[in-house]
């Protein structure tokens, strides 16, 4: 199969920073698609290219994509949140939306990079009937600093890398707590019933480190994660106060570790190794033999020993298929040349490596890819160059006992993280993907979406 050129959308002009804000790995979610509408989230510069004054603004965009083709889309219509500006270049403090089901409010998390919280709701029903409700900013709240049903408390007053994931009718939030290698990540499940979220605990914890997931991911009952770990390097006594938030070292992706996983059947409760050890059991045991958390070093959740300086990278992508099985991109170092890496884990817990032959050659610390999974369980892979503008997907073809990936689609003027609408390719044969184009002559890159249909010869 070979996929004919997408078509592209333009949300808005991206921002004239020196670290990318939009279009980054670990938002979860920039582009989100429930009942028949799609949403995406994305900063633009306050002012226009001529009056730059370094300020942001929270764009919230939507389009009806019920039962049309891929050249047959609606047009977007945005929104401005205007009331609240965003002003650190930090490639960290980028916007996640989640849409709950079951009470049809859209959740929106943004600017954290060890900060308070920040957070909006829309009213109930908006992601009902879209139609009937009008997009603008009147339909959401005010920026809050806690959550629904919650008091403000220490676990909202350092916040990294928001999260949303749908969990039948609720919707979860998960984020990291800390700073870089010495952090842990905690879980929330907003309910839609009374709309209002519950905090379930923390299900990683750092020592002297800090995971860092690949995506937290739900489907068939079953809720999965997967993570590396970094060790922490202390700052020196001099030290500036913010040297945490820096965008490298010395806490860089060279410290990174292993690959590890872990699985829960109760949407958070209890987590177990891909053995089905139990790993935590967040409500603790009676007789306290079962640990709250899962640490470094727990028993069975490290699936392959990486040592540092292996050239992995943090926060790359994982998919789940229709079978029960587990799938995570990554990037290894193979004789000493890096090369994007796909861990497979099937249905019986057998795990596996494949090595990615492709036209995109992955740097150390360059852009990070995707990995998805269609309806008809076919998978693929979405990799940016790291080294030039390419933009390339591959399939995965699968045979018993082994698994190769074959290049399916190449484009180029690509510049950002891509980020796939698991919700959309959920339902329907349309690959969207949420990235920036490469800069223009006169340095302005565009957030854009591209839809690919799926399935053609």
């Amino acid at each position: 199969m070979k996929l004919e050129s997408p078509v592209l959308s333009i949300l808005g002009r991206d921002p004239a920073r020196i670290h990318r804000i939009n279009a980054n790995s670990f938002q979860q979610h920039a582009l989100t698609t429930s009942n028949g509408w799609q949403y995406a989230a994305f900063y633009t510069d306050k002012a226009s290219p001529d009056e730059q004054n370094g300020k942001c603004l929270v764009n919230l965009a939507r389009r009806n994509v019920l039962g049309t083709k891929k050249d047959e889309l609606s047009e977007w219509s945005i929104m401005t949140f205007d009331d609240y500006e965003q002003s650190v270049d930090d490639g960290h403090n980028t916007i996640s939306i989640g849409v709950c089901k079951g009470d049809g409010t859209i959740h929106v998390a943004f600017d954290h990079h060890c900060n308070e919280l920040k957070f909006r709701i829309s009213h109930q029903e908006i992601a009902h009937k879209p139609s009937k409700h009008q997009w603008d900013t009147s339909i959401f709240s005010k920026t809050q600093n806690s959550l629904p049903g919650l008091e403000v408390d220490d676990l909202m007053k350092e916040v990294t890398y928001p999260g949303f994931v749908n969990i039948g009718n609720d919707l979860l939030l998960t984020y990291r707590i800390g700073q870089a290698g010495a952090g842990s990540d905690i879980l929330y499940r907003y309910s839609s019933s009374t709309h209002q979220y519950t905090y379930l605990g923390q299900h990683l914890t750092g020592i002297s480190n800090n995971p860092y997931v690949n995506g937290i991911d739900y489907r068939l009952s079953r809720l999965h994660i997967s993570w590396c770990y970094r060790n922490f390097i202390e700052f020196p006594a001099s030290a500036i106060p913010d040297a945490h938030k820096q965008q490298a070292g010395p806490n860089g992706p060279e410290n990174n570790s292993d690959f590890n996983y872990a699985f829960s059947d109760d949407v958070g409760h209890t987590w177990r190794n891909s053995e089905c050890q139990l790993l935590a059991d967040l409500r603790g045991s009676d007789d306290k033999s079962v640990e709250v958390t899962i640490k470094p070093g727990a028993k069975g959740a490290r699936v392959f020993d990486i040592p540092m300086n292996s050239g992995i990278l943090n926060q790359e992508g994982q998919a789940l298929d229709w079978d029960g099985g587990f799938w995570a991109l990554n990037r290894e170092k193979v004789s000493g040349v890096e090369k994007w890496m796909v861990y497979h884990r099937d249905l019986n817990g057998k795990w596996a490596k494949v090595v990615l032959e492709s036209a995109s050659k992955p740097t150390e610390i360059g852009a990070r890819g995707s990995i998805c999974v269609d309806r008809q369980d076919n998978v693929y892979t979405i990799l940016p160059g790291n080294s030039d503008s390419s933009l390339e997907i591959m399939q995965a073809k699968r045979e018993p006992g082994h698994v190769n990936f074959t290049q399916i689609w190449l484009g180029s003027g690509f510049d950002g993280e891509p980020l796939v609408d698991v919700q959309r390719l959920e339902m329907s044969d349309m690959l969207s993907i949420f990235t920036r184009t490469s800069k223009a002559e006169n340095g302005v890159s565009d957030v854009v979406v591209l839809d690919f249909k799926l399935g053609g010869e």
